[in-house]
């Protein structure tokens, strides 16, 4: 299945692209009846809504089993679903996700390994097995207790101030994150872990001297000396359409196999294997005008001419490489290879009368994140994409 191009501008747009996949009707329904996120009012969430939205999702105890369309919230601040009848909850594509309290399910799977920005998490009274925060370096709070939890590796989390994790099956806890001192004897909780005998930290003294909700058998030690201890390495597949920013900053642009490592304030560095595959490598396609005809010459798979000025719609019919308009307007031509597609600048044909053409083509000067940030093109990401003529567009490119 080809990749589908989703353009978005920095003005709203009402009742454009596709529709978000949402198949439980009680989840459905909040977000259809609510004004902030169903902007036209109509009885779906276009793609387009679901993701510039930046607030707050609250289905508290509103007897949903399945959050499937969550993933298009890709700018999603706030996620509070407690009290519900979930059993998995995958959020890696809400990058921007500060607040989660998914406690009070049936969860056995979280995934939370895409979510820098977290920073209170809340998941007790669930059924996890396991929980892999690594990845959250901004997390300050996190109440996992009651749930089946074997292993915790805190140490990538140097800004905890608030830990509880009682009542699991704890047989390793590593806090080591060079930041104890953050933790009064109030915020920590590590009791009732039955096979819990030591707990690494970063001070032996200061644990001892502050946290007190621990077992008879538990202990303190710089060095547990088990799965817990300073052994952050993991390995991930990606395959992607362009280039891939690996969780280190670095941005790879061909296939292979990479290392990245996360440094720690208390020296357990987190090591990752990145196993990347590249699909494509698409380039922004050069179009050019001669007359009335637009045309380019780079190959592809297929080839769609998109009417700028209609929310960049596709032209029906338009699928070479060459394109005749019948009206003046702004016009741009999407490229897929592989899977994979980028879009060309908007280019004006202007018919001041039969035979008369204006050409006035903009230039991209840069792209950036949502964070004003520079940034290369990534796919499945919103992108803002400035010109020279001082025009923003805010472009996403969605490979299914």
């Amino acid at each position: 299945m080809r990749a589908l191009i989703l353009i978005l501008l920095l003005f709203p747009l009402i009742g454009f692209g596709q529709n978000v996949y949402i198949p439980d009707a009680n989840f459905k329904n909040y977000l259809v009846n609510n004004s902030n996120i169903n902007i036209n009012g109509d009885s779906e969430i276009q793609v387009s809504e679901a993701s510039s939205f930046t607030g707050t999702i609250s289905v508290l105890s509103l007897n949903i089993s399945d959050l499937t369309g969550i993933e298009e919230f890709t700018n999603l601040n706030s996620l509070y679903c407690a009290y519900n009848n979930l059993t998995t909850l995958d959020l890696s594509n809400n990058t921007s996700l500060i607040n989660l309290h998914c406690n009070n399910n049936n969860l056995t799977s979280l995934d939370v390994t895409n979510n820098p920005l977290l920073n209170n998490l809340h998941c007790f009274y669930n059924n996890l097995a396991s929980l892999d925060v690594s990845n959250n370096v901004s997390l300050s709070s996190i109440s996992c207790g009651n749930n089946l939890i074997t292993s915790l590796d805190l140490s990538n989390n140097p800004s905890l101030y608030s830990m509880n994790c009682h009542y699991n099956q704890l047989e390793c806890l590593n806090i080591k994150n060079g930041n104890n001192t953050n933790i009064n004897f109030a915020l920590f909780d590590a009791d009732n872990n039955p096979n819990l005998t030591c707990i690494e930290v970063d001070d032996v003294n200061y644990s001892n001297n502050n946290w007190f909700y621990i077992d008879p058998q538990t202990s303190f030690s710089t060095d547990c000396n088990n799965d817990c201890s300073c052994d952050n390495s993991s390995m991930i597949t990606k395959y992607v359409c362009n280039d891939y920013t690996a969780p280190d900053g670095q941005v790879y642009s061909s296939s292979g196999t990479y290392t990245a490592i996360i440094p720690n304030a208390a020296g357990c560095d987190s090591t990752i294997t990145i196993n990347l595959t590249i699909i494509a490598t698409v380039p922004q396609p050069t179009v050019t005008i001669n007359g009335t005809t637009l045309s380019t010459t780079n190959t592809a798979d297929a080839y769609q001419w998109l009417d700028c000025d209609a929310n960049f719609s596709m032209i029906n019919g338009a699928t070479g490489n060459t394109f005749t308009p019948t009206q003046s307007g702004n016009y741009a031509l999407a490229i897929y290879i592989n899977e994979c597609g980028d879009t060309s600048d908007c280019l004006y044909i202007g018919f001041a009368n039969m035979g008369e053409l204006h050409n006035t083509p903009k230039q991209l000067i840069k792209i950036v994140d949502v964070l004003g940030r520079e940034t290369p093109f990534k796919p499945n990401t919103p992108l803002l994409y400035i010109y020279d003529d001082g025009t923003v567009e805010r472009k996403m490119i969605i490979k299914e």
